[in-house]
């Protein structure tokens, strides 16, 4: 008597072994092509579908799991066929039990060499490696070949290699049903019984296959056994058993805000009071103390693309008459101005005057994206002018890259006869002259040898590229040549 009431089973998760799966045979014909087919391809007359004994047919295979590849595809070794396609060889996928997924499927596919480096599909097919029970499949198996395409592993997939869409397939689907039941203990083994019986389902089997218009491939699954026992693979996930406590309510409500993107008035007006005209006689003898210095210079060494934070921008603006005899800080100084109120961006145009002048090649900070005011940019402009023709060619990729920031119309406007572009973006009547801003920026202690005079002080960064290309024709050769490389955003 048996022992039917015992199931033997191990855990997918406790394999660490690779999955391996045995390709069999390929039984069935293939249907010729039409007549107009060989006449639109005269090669196809060439390949192994005209051949007189079986062709020389190779199956790739490969894991999927949701639609998405799990692995790389693997195929068959070469062999040579004379009247059947039998390969009777196990393939190592490189996946492993633990790495499947519940959802994961096979995809196979018979190819056939048509012309040199070309193969071409016989058909394909898809079965999915874990039962709707979560069992591993085991024993083997005769999967329905979809001639002319790849094995499909999509969810759901056009190529389903175990179906029942007919007689002879119920037939067949049913005796792998009685094989399978008596393959796990389900029936009573009797020797000679069994031997006839296994012999009577291969001819059913196989007389099946010869009445059907497809293709059937036959692949095994592995079989385990633990201490000379049978087992089955029941998937299922490391620490799967694990308790995890699922709250009932949630513990955090969301409630809409209807006022999230507007303005925060207490912030505005903070910022409006601590940056006042009042404030500016007071601000002006203030020091700072030993820790606060030493976060002034932290605030100063920062590297030009990292962002300050509100409370670094009240903080170098309250200290701005202390940093004025420190030209590193000038650019971290104008980043804390909001240029949309007028009074705070009139403060900061009036102490860029009086600002110990910056090197040049930090003033190619103030040509970015990031400063649109029209007297910065020429303050920066006034800067490069005491630089020399030698060092304009190491910077002149990024002055080029830096025109697109530049105002056009009110470059264009200074063009025309009797024009007086202000500087500042200002009205005519405002009382600040941006000559005087831009005058300090030229008290540099060396003075160019051809001379800057107040004028050409207010040039934009254009004028001035054009003016210096005009002295010297190796500058004008480098400049024309930057800016028929760069894209046309601005014509």
């Amino acid at each position: 008597k048996m022992d039917t009431d015992k199931f033997n089973y191990v855990y997918s998760c406790d394999l660490d072994i690779n999955v391996q799966l045995k390709i069999g045979s390929l039984e069935g014909k293939r249907e010729p092509k039409s007549y107009k087919a060989l006449l639109e391809d005269p090669m196809l007359r060439f390949s192994g579908l005209y051949q007189e004994n079986c062709s020389d047919l190779y199956v790739t295979c490969q894991v999927f799991a949701e639609g998405k590849p799990l692995a790389l595809p693997v195929c068959t070794s070469y062999k040579a066929f004379s009247t059947r396609w039998n390969w009777n060889e196990w393939l190592r996928l490189p996946v492993k039990y633990p790495d499947l997924p519940q959802s994961a499927q096979v995809a196979l596919t018979v190819w056939d060499i048509y012309g040199p480096g070309r193969a071409v599909p016989v058909g394909g097919t898809t079965v999915t490696l874990f039962g709707k029970y979560g069992m591993f499949r085991q024993g083997m198996h005769d999967l329905k070949v979809w001639p002319g395409v790849e094995g499909d592993g999509g969810e759901p997939t056009t190529t389903p290699g175990r179906t029942s869409s007919s007689l002879a397939e119920d037939q067949m689907g049913r005796l792998a049903k009685l094989t399978k039941a008596h393959r796990q203990g389900h029936m009573v083994k009797v020797d000679w019984l069994d031997r006839l019986t296994f012999r009577e389902i291969e001819m059913i089997n196989e007389s099946e296959k010869r009445s059907s218009n497809f293709m059937y491939l036959m692949v095994e699954f592995p079989r385990v056994k633990t201490n000379d026992k049978e087992c089955s693979i029941v998937y299922y996930e490391k620490d799967g058993d694990e308790a995890i406590p699922v709250l009932t309510s949630s513990d955090i409500v969301k409630v809409p805000d209807p006022q999230i993107g507007m303005e925060n008035l207490v912030e505005s007006k903070h910022h409006k009071l601590a940056r006042s005209l009042r404030s500016g006689p007071s601000d002006h003898d203030l020091k700072p103390n030993a820790a606060t210095r030493d976060q002034l210079n932290i605030i100063v060494s920062y590297p030009p693309t990292k962002q300050l934070s509100s409370e670094e921008q009240d903080l170098v603006w309250k200290f701005r008459y202390y940093l004025t005899t420190q030209e590193k800080a000038l650019t971290k100084f104008l980043k804390c101005v909001n240029w949309d109120l007028p009074q705070e961006a009139k403060q900061a145009l009036e102490l860029l005057g009086k600002w110990k002048p910056m090197d040049v090649e930090d003033s190619l900070e103030l040509l970015s994206s990031h400063f649109t005011n029209p007297t910065v940019r020429r303050y920066a402009v006034a800067r490069l002018q005491q630089a020399e023709d030698e060092d304009l060619l190491m910077y002149l990729l990024q002055l080029v890259q830096a025109l697109k920031y530049e105002n056009f119309e009110d470059i264009q406007g200074g063009l025309e006869p009797g024009s007086k572009r202000d500087s500042q973006g200002l009205s005519d009547d405002s009382p600040l002259d941006s000559s005087q801003i831009l005058s300090g920026a030229s008290s540099a202690p060396q003075q160019r040898k051809d001379g800057a005079d107040g004028d050409n002080l207010e040039q934009d960064l254009c004028t001035f590229l054009i003016s210096r290309a005009c002295k010297n024709s190796t500058l004008a050769n480098y400049l024309y040549c930057c800016s028929t490389d760069r894209p046309k955003e601005h014509h």
